[in-house]
């Protein structure tokens, strides 16, 4: 009997090429671009659960608020936390703190800078289930001046020597003795560390154990004992602050709430003061998740039409087949034979095709992704699933349908579908076009809202700028080299200006000051506030407007006794007007400073975020980033002759630099590559969407062939034949439009609620991708009307 069906599906295929082709090719799309997001879906979704203890992982963050309003959110909170909860909690059965310190490392004359170099108390291997190569997880990070590193960065510094027990130097000044080795950490974690030093080193350091709740900036995670109740314990937390900050809070109108992050959900929901890394965002994931669900559905559904246009033509067979003693079992079980062979092939072709795409696809995505999707179990048990599903439900109406007819009635040429089967196509093709436009509107939307941001008025000139790293190894003569090198570099023709400062635009200022008020004001009404630390070029270089009063100058003395506000930390601080801030004063860390000037407001970071408060203060070398404005097309040249002067004034200092405009624009690149993929894979929904509607009129046309002849013969125009046929298909098309308007306003305002500046959504943008659906409806229904209506009426009145 399989036999029998296979001779049949083969000559089907054999007599239909192209249409098998179309249909397998669609099915095939769809779960290709199904599979490829699957991948980009089950990566986000899998970091850091390769920890052992994952679930009972908490990173604590902390929200600070002054005067009942939130101030500001970090990932890296208070430094005294983690002690004190270890101490005062039995359900906290360990703890580990990190701070970020970035340093010059250097092994004789192998040296780099190192950006992901941090301290880590103790337990943050016992926390943290990250194999150790080298050392004792106990003892690792236990003694100060102690050192772990990556695989990698052993590596780098040591080749293939083992490195335990030998010494790298930090800064020119501290050195650390390589106490372990740890794994590389996995793509899939949120945490980016090449190096550890013992916290107790910084202690030793600072001469000071870190126990503040006033100083923030110490990451802190704390690992629960096994059955603990996150939210309960999490509960108990305002309590404890009360006990232990409550006066004082009370006393600078501020406050502070803690709260438990589970670990595995770091990556997808955290975008806080000094993250790791950019993580990703869990709103993209679910957006995507319902693109590759809607592509499949749509692909089944454009396979259900095409099958069913298709199936009418073999409505004889089915007749001449019940004459010879076929039953109607054998006729159903023939159908799905057929339609389960074609959903394999098309599910060996997108896996096929998705495992060629996933490099490219990585790249697109900015994930390593590999092959984790194709090496689990339950992948395959879903391919199958998929395969038997796709088969029953693109198999189904045809197989019960056509089995279904009576036999004298097919072969006298008396068959039609019911009413009920025509609305269930005319639904599906409605659902089509309903996820069609929506996703159509979605890649307006992101596109639009991308580009407005990329072309709006920063308020700050980030071209022609190249940002130098400041040196790290330095000596008490810093400042006269920095004035040396900032001499020499500004002498050239190519450069325009030179400046340094503690952050430029597209990085957050990494100091954030509480305790800041007017001289005038009590210590209730003190805020926090950014402060970057410029010289007197800062302004200038960068392009930035002062409303009121003067500039930072290098000629004043004292001038670090003065400060510059912008717009917004001038309204915090309650002047009126900003000539109101002229001349007045404020109190920062046990010091007053004078108010000298008002500057505009301008991005600091990206458009997603409203304006900061900012604060600068002067100082004639900051130490952070130098910022050359050069106006060359002799860049290499230029860089060339830049890096001699780097080595000759800041030897042991690696030469590191940026495009600021390139700088500032990663902060979009989540996005960029968010809309990018939304951009592709609605393409395809569209395609496969028109391919259902090929299906559909290829049906239509068929059926209506002997009228279509009959007005042919009583004088009906070509163009009115395409009217009467293209008529049925655009109410259609105007029932999904506007099923489709609210449907998008309601998702595309959920995704630009997370933006500060953010686009209006204009009619246009539900109008064009409304029309383009029609122009292609009418193109689709037109090829089919047009070729049917060009037949020989004599041919059209015989057909049937």
């Amino acid at each position: 009997m399989l036999k029998n069906y296979f001779t049949s599906l083969w000559r089907h295929i054999s007599k239909n090429k192209v249409f098998t082709f179309i249909n397998v090719a669609g099915l095939a799309i769809g779960m290709l671009a199904c599979m490829l997001i699957a991948q980009f879906v089950l990566h986000e979704l899998s970091y850091d659960s390769f920890l052992e203890k994952s679930d009972r992982i908490f990173r604590i963050k902390l929200d600070r608020y002054d005067k009942g309003v939130l101030s500001t959110q970090w990932a890296a909170g208070a430094a005294g936390i983690g002690p004190d909860l270890k101490s005062n909690f039995s359900e906290v059965k360990r703890f580990a703190r990190l701070s970020k310190q970035g340093a010059t490392l250097a092994n004789g004359d192998t040296y780099f800078r190192e950006e992901d170099m941090y301290f880590a108390s103790e337990d943050f291997f016992k926390v943290f289930s990250i194999r150790l190569i080298e050392g004792v997880d106990s003892l690792v990070l236990k003694e100060p001046f102690k050192i772990v590193l990556s695989e990698s960065m052993a590596k780098k510094y040591f080749g293939q020597e083992n490195p335990m027990g030998k010494t790298l130097k930090a800064n020119g000044q501290t050195e650390y003795e390589v106490s372990g080795v740890f794994e590389d950490l996995p793509v899939n974690t949120h945490m980016k560390i090449d190096a550890m030093g013992s916290f107790v080193t910084l202690e030793k350091l600072w001469n000071d154990p870190v126990l503040s709740w006033n100083w923030d900036g110490f990451m802190t995670y704390i690992l629960l004992e096994d059955g603990v109740d996150a939210q309960a314990f999490e509960a108990k937390l305002p309590d404890f602050v009360e006990k232990k900050m409550g006066e004082e809070m009370r006393k600078f109108n501020a406050g502070m709430v803690f709260h438990l992050q589970p670990v595995q959900d770091i990556h997808l929901d955290s975008d806080y003061i000094m993250e790791f890394k950019a993580n990703g965002n869990r709103q993209s994931v679910y957006f995507l998740s319902v693109v590759a669900i809607l592509i499949l559905v749509i692909a089944w559904i454009n396979y259900i039409n095409l099958s069913t246009a298709k199936s009418v033509e073999r409505a004889r067979e089915v007749g001449i087949r019940k004459v010879m003693g076929g039953y109607q079992s054998q006729l159903v079980q023939q159908f799905l034979t057929e339609s389960l062979f074609l959903n394999l092939m098309a599910v060996l072709f997108a896996a096929g095709f998705a495992i060629l795409l996933t490099p490219w696809f990585s790249g697109l995505t900015g994930r390593e992704l590999g092959y984790q999707l194709f090496l689990q179990p339950v992948f395959w048990l879903v391919l199958l699933v998929l395969i038997v599903l796709g088969a029953v439900m693109s198999g189904i109406y045809p197989a019960f349908v056509l089995s279904s007819f009576r036999p004298v009635e097919v072969l006298k040429g008396k068959f039609k579908n019911t009413d009920q089967g025509l609305l269930l196509r005319k639904g599906m093709v409605i659902a089509q076009f309903i996820a069609s436009i929506t996703l159509m509107v979605g890649t307006f939307t992101v596109f639009l809202q991308l580009r407005y941001m990329q072309n709006q008025d920063l308020g700050v000139d980030i071209e022609q700028t190249l940002v130098l790293r400041s040196p790290s190894v330095t000596d008490s003569t810093y400042k006269q080299k920095y004035q040396v090198f900032k001499q020499r570099i500004a002498d050239y023709t190519e450069v325009l200006s030179v400046t340094a400062s503690t952050a430029v635009p597209g990085t957050q200022p990494n100091w954030n000051a509480g305790g800041i008020r007017r001289l005038s004001q009590g210590e209730d009404e003190q805020n926090q506030y950014r402060v970057i630390m410029t010289d007197g070029s800062f302004n200038e270089s960068f392009g930035l407007e002062m409303v009121t009063g003067r500039d930072f100058s290098d000629e004043v003395s004292n001038e670090w006794k003065n400060v510059l506000l912008n717009e917004s930390a001038s309204r915090l601080m309650g002047f009126s007007s900003p000539e109101e801030a002229i001349n007045d004063r404020i109190f920062f860390w046990g010091d007053t400073f004078n108010i000298v000037g008002v500057m505009k407001d301008y991005h600091q970071e990206s458009l997603k975020k409203s304006y900061d408060a900012l604060i600068f203060r002067y100082n004639d070398a900051p130490n952070g980033f130098y910022s050359v404005k050069v106006q060359t097309s002799q860049i290499r040249e230029l860089m060339a002759t830049l890096e001699e002067d780097w080595k000759e004034v800041f030897p042991g200092n690696p030469f590191e630099y940026f495009f600021l405009d390139e700088h500032y624009n990663q902060q979009y690149e989540a996005d960029q590559q968010f809309g990018t993929i939304f951009g592709i894979f609605s393409a395809l929904a569209i395609f496969i969407a028109s391919l259902g509607l090929f299906g559909l009129s290829s049906l239509t046309a068929i059926q209506r062939t002997k009228e279509i002849g009959i007005r042919k013969v009583l004088g009906a125009s070509l163009f009115g034949l395409l009217r009467l046929i293209s008529k049925d298909f655009i109410i259609l098309v105007a029932i999904a439009i506007l099923l489709s308007i609210p449907l998008s306003v309601w998702i595309m305002n959920s995704w630009l609620q997370d933006f500060a500046a953010r686009i209006t959504l204009s009619w246009w943008v539900f109008a064009v991708p409304s029309l383009l659906v029609i122009i292609i409806t009418i193109l689709t229904v037109s090829v089919h009307t047009i070729k049917v209506a060009l037949i020989n009426p004599v041919r059209s009145l015989s057909y049937e």
